[in-house]
Formats: C-alpha cells, structure tokens, sequence
C-alpha cells in the first residue's frame, strides 16, 4: 500500500501540468483571499491587506506566481511603504531558484523560520504505526523526487509565459535592499521538501491517497477548464497559443475575487489534506515569522505571499492579537 501510494503520488505530480497547465503548488497559490473582516484591518483590496497593531503596520501582499503584474506591485508598494522588514514565502533551499546562491548572499540580515512548529491537531497526536520509520524513508525519496519534477514544470511555465517563478520575491529583495529603511529579510516558508512530505503523509493518513488524488485532480480540471473557456469567449483565436492562455488563466486567478473564493473553497472541501499541508500550516508558519519581528520591535513588516496565504496569515495574525489582549 505505501509503495503504491508513492508511485501514484509521483504520477500524479508528473501529470498534472499536461491535463491543467498549473501544477499542484501553483493552482494552490493562485487560489485565495477569504474574506477577512476586523476593525484591525486599515485598508483591503483584492491582493493587498494590511493590519495594524498600535503603531505597527503589517502588509500583506497577495501575488500570482508568474504574473509581470505582480512583480511591479511588490516592487512598488515596498518603495512606497518603506518598511523596515520585508517577510517572502520562500525558505533558504529555493533562493537559488531566484538566482541567489545561498541566504548569505540576499545583501541584508536574514532570519529563517525552521524552528517554527505547527500545532499538533487531534490526527497528529495518534499513536504510530510500526512501519512508521519505513514510511518517513519512502516519502522522504518521494519529496525529493517530486520537487525535482515540480521545479521542471515551474521552469516549462516560466519559459511558456516569459516570466521567472518566484519573480515577485527576487523582486521584493531587489526592492528592500534599495529602500533606506530595511533591515532585514524573512525568509518565512517551511522547507519546501517538507511541505511535500507532509501532504503525502496526510494523503495516506487519509487511508484513500488514491481518492484524495483523483479529487484534486477534479477540482483543477474542472476549474481550470472553466477558466479557459471564459478566456476563450474573449479570445477564441487564441486557442492554440499556450503562452497567451498561460497568461491569461494566471491573470483571471488574480483579478476575479469570485473565481478565487470558489475554487479556494472547493480545495478546503474536496481536498482538506493537500489544503492543509500546502496553505493552512504554511499561512501559520508565515504569520508566526511575522509576529516575531513584530514583536522583536519591528514597526511595518510588508509580507510578500501568494494569493491563498493572504486571508490565513491575516486570520493568523488576528487571533494572536485577540489572545493577547486577553491574557
């Protein structure tokens, strides 16, 4: 059963850009933007919100993954802001795949987030099995293997549409580094072999790994398909040109708040476990890096995130504030 749970997994991973155009990541970052309601909020639009606390400020900004205009925004709104920390959904392993050898070479100080834990739920807390130790080696390799075939399809979608994956935070480090006011880069992801790990160990804690990948694979069809189409009512010549629908299937995600909202709540109905290895712990993780500098005295953190982290870290970043006032 573990075997084939790996071997469908790497499959999966393997075949979902040629039905969808977007790999797992991808359609999960793209996705976003729960409505988040607190009198804390100064301002929201559709990928920007920001929080206040006393005198501190923190900015969320939502990013598509691949989109131009998202680069600018970064670049612009940490010009303008100033802020005195820049917070990016990346950790140290990635950076090389922004052009930047190692954290030591970012140009500023540099915290990371590995010492951040996840709360345990309920499911974390069962006793383990005994091929527990076998089943950690098995998704470890698995991991491995599927970064290296998800970094290949980034690259084939980078190459489709012109764009670098991950263009918004080189940005968002070129930006800081150039502001009179930064002081330091957060790089506030959790290892991305570890997040695979766990959706894989979540699929199978499921005891239907098979299901939970036929149920994702759905959703993004389904969705996706649907984006396409709207694309091609505009644009029927269009059909064949893969990088134009690249292109305008990742601006759609970004510019329609409904289409976000619906395809966000389908992956947190139909898919809990790849929803909650992929976003939610990450959304804890990132606001957790964020509360840190916050509370080490930072006054404006401007958090740089794809699109579906923006309402949790925000969300995150409330109930620490609320829990405060109350202790």
């Amino acid at each position: 059963m573990l075997c084939l749970t790996v071997m469908l997994l790497l499959r999966f991973a393997s075949s979902f850009t040629q039905q969808s155009g977007m790999p797992v990541p991808t359609l999960l970052r793209h996705v976003a933007a729960r409505h988040v309601t607190s009198s804390s909020i100064l301002e929201t639009d559709d990928t920007v919100v920001e929080l206040k606390r006393g005198n501190q400020l923190v900015t969320l900004v939502g990013t598509a993954h691949l989109s131009k205009a998202s680069n600018e925004q970064v670049t612009k709104i940490i010009e303008t802001k100033q802020p005195d920390r820049v917070m990016i959904e990346l950790d140290p392993s990635r950076l090389k795949r922004i052009g930047i050898p190692s954290a030591e070479d970012i140009g500023l100080p540099y915290a990371t987030v590995e010492d951040i834990q996840v709360p345990l739920q309920d499911d974390d807390k069962l006793p383990k099995p005994w091929w527990t130790p076998l089943q950690d080696l098995l998704l470890s390799g698995f991991s491995k293997v599927g970064r290296i075939l998800l970094t290949g399809m980034y690259d084939s979608m980078g190459d489709t549409v012109d764009q670098m994956g991950g263009g918004e935070f080189l940005a968002a480090i070129e930006a800081a580094k150039k502001t009179s006011s930064c002081e330091k880069i957060v790089l506030g992801d959790r290892d991305s072999l570890l997040t695979m790990k766990r959706a894989a160990e979540l699929a199978m804690r499921s005891g239907d790994p098979l299901g939970v990948m036929v149920r994702l694979s759905e959703v993004n069809e389904a969705e996706i398909d649907e984006l396409r189409q709207r694309v091609l009512e505009q644009e029927p010549d269009k059909a064949q040109d893969k990088s134009y629908m690249t292109k305008a299937t990742i601006e759609v995600l970004k510019a329609d708040t409904e289409v976000r909202n619906r395809i966000f709540e389908r992956l947190e109905k139909d898919v809990p476990e790849f929803s909650r290895a992929f976003i939610s712990e990450r959304d804890y993780i990132m606001a957790e890096a964020i509360q840190r500098e916050l509370s080490s005295g930072a006054k404006h953190v401007v958090g740089v995130v794809g699109l579906a982290h923006v309402p949790g870290i925000a969300a995150n970043l409330q109930s620490t504030w609320i829990n405060e006032k109350t202790q």
